[in-house]
């Protein structure tokens, strides 16, 4: 029980390429740019499309789950192409590596990395656009560009009076070319970076027209719920299926991999028959630790194994001995789930030979891979469409809830929505880990002098590895998902970064090895 390193199949297949000018943006690689003269949208880069009508669309790639995002990074667009927040629509990403989180190299909103990912990249996407539209104006006015300047929305002549709006230059500034390094504003000249403001999406959370996962309508919709084991690792042995497909409502009862799933005519009608369930579990490989037990384990691990050591300064031992004074503290976490607002769900439509999903996911291209894993529908026969998050806080990495709507709608051909109940969230979730900390610290007054800090529990990502390395080689055949995720694992900290999320916080306290003047 002794806390090991793993991590994601992190390898270096970034996608990197030019927008369509000499500007080199990663996310731009595979997504269509230019001009489209048939729609009258300019699409600069994988980001960004503004159109002659001066409608302003950016393509989010981070989900919005509460944290800001949808707010955040459109204000980094906004305040490098002079317009108002508020003058853009924002959209969520589908699944392309062009939207990739460049930290994981997976189309993944966690870790709080959304605005130190895209702080450059944005700003210089909204930047190169502007400059583009300007260097536009500039020709058809014969002035030198560096003369004209934008302002909401429009390219203002050296003179002060005339301007033209984005929309009518967007044909011509699809034919510029940037030349060397586009700069970007100094924090002297913003305008709405860094200043309160309402949220984007208030109005639209407030008044309900927000969609979240749970929103979601589609016409001859059914709906599905699924009873899970008890116990983690049980197999479902049988159930009353005669008398469950015989109850008002009831379209069909049968089984897939994480239990049995009744799908229903209605939701309450679904969840009616599942109170009628009468599933028999086989528990011999089901896990049977308590609390106790595995508290018990943490505690020995921590007595009889040193474990790896990650950061280690100074001499300890000698520092604690020569101390005025020893503190010693045992901190225990016990798992807990994360109770989001909204519960798990996903809609799923299985029709034409391919499968679409509508779910609040954290991670888009996991919740991809997951549909194909319980299908025999490759990755780019699934289209994931994200919708506003209820919370995520990790617990939507783990795409349980879209395997599980795949495999329903895969089986029912309609679209089918699944929801889990608040007491299903809270068994069947995937837990914050119990952790185990042991801290001691020698002092000289208030000086510390030695600090020494024992950490014991399971790492986090081992949970999303099943899906997340087969999302980083999406062209892998099905029968290799779950060898590359153990090649993941076991490449580790040799061909693949170390898993830091369970000392994370822990090893970068700035306490000095020598006594300040």
């Amino acid at each position: 029980m002794a806390m090991n390193r793993r991590d994601f199949l992190k390898v270096s297949a970034g996608t990197s390429g030019s927008l369509m000018l000499s500007l080199s943006l990663p996310g731009c690689s595979g997504m269509p740019t230019g001009y489209a003269r048939e729609t009258g949208k300019w699409k600069p880069d994988a980001w960004l499309e503004i159109t002659t009508n001066d409608e302003i669309h950016y393509t989010l790639a981070r989900v919005e789950m509460g944290q800001g995002t949808y707010t955040g990074l459109t204000t980094l667009i906004a305040e490098e192409l002079e317009v108002d927040p508020e003058a853009i629509t924002t959209r969520f990403a589908p699944v392309a590596p062009e939207y990739r989180n460049p930290l994981y190299k997976l189309q993944l909103t966690g870790g709080s990395t959304s605005i130190s990912s895209s702080w450059e990249p944005l700003r210089t996407a909204g930047a190169s656009a502007r400059q583009m539209l300007i260097l536009a104006a500039a020709r058809v006015w014969q002035v030198d560009a560096t003369e004209c300047s934008a302002r909401q929305g429009r390219v203002v002549h050296p003179n002060g009076l005339d301007s033209m709006r984005y929309g009518q230059l967007v044909e011509l500034a699809s034919k510029e070319v940037i030349r060397g390094d586009i700069a970007l504003k100094p924090a002297s000249e913003w305008k709405y970076i860094g200043k309160q403001r309402g949220r984007l999406d208030a109005h639209a959370k407030s008044t309900g027209t927000a969609v979240y996962g749970i929103d979601v309508e589609l016409p001859g919709m059914v709906y599905g719920v699924v009873s899970r084991p008890p116990r983690y690792g049980a197999r479902l042995k049988a159930f009353n299926d005669s008398e469950l497909r015989a109850m008002p409502g009831v379209l069909d009862v049968f089984e897939i991999e994480r239990g049995v799933a009744i799908v229903a005519d209605k939701y309450w009608r679904a969840r009616k028959a599942q109170d009628a369930l009468k599933a028999e579990w086989d528990d011999e490989n089901a896990l049977s630790l308590s609390t106790d037990e595995v508290f018990a384990s943490y505690k020995r691990a921590a007595d009889e194994d040193s474990g790896e050591s990650e950061r280690s300064e100074g001499d300890y031992e000698t520092a604690v001995g020569k101390a005025e004074k020893v503190l010693e503290a045992e901190y225990s976490q016990p798992y807990l789930a994360h109770s989001t607002m909204e519960p798990m769900n996903a809609t799923a439509w299985y029709r034409n030979d391919s499968i679409e999903v509508w779910a609040p996911t954290q991670a888009p291209d996991l919740g991809r891979i997951a549909a194909a894993r319980v299908t025999d529908l490759s990755p780019d026969d699934v289209t994931i469409n994200t919708t506003f998050l209820g919370g995520g806080f990790g617990r939507r990495l783990t795409q349980d809830y879209i395997e599980e709507a795949a495999a329903v709608a895969y089986r029912v051909k309609k679209p089918v929505k699944m929801i889990w109940s608040r007491e299903e969230d809270t068994q069947h979730d995937l837990y914050r880990p119990a952790m185990l900390h042991r801290m001691q610290a020698g002092l000289d007054g208030n000086q510390p002098t030695g600090w020494h800090h024992q950490i014991v529990g399971p790492q986090l990502l081992d949970w999303y590895v099943r899906n997340a390395a087969p999302a980083q080689y999406p062209w892998a055949p099905k029968f290799m998902y779950d060898t590359l995720g153990k090649v993941g694992l076991l490449a580790e900290g040799i061909a693949t970064p170390r898993d830091m999320s369970a000392i994370e916080g822990a090893i970068e306290y700035p306490y000095m090895t020598e006594p300040c003047d």
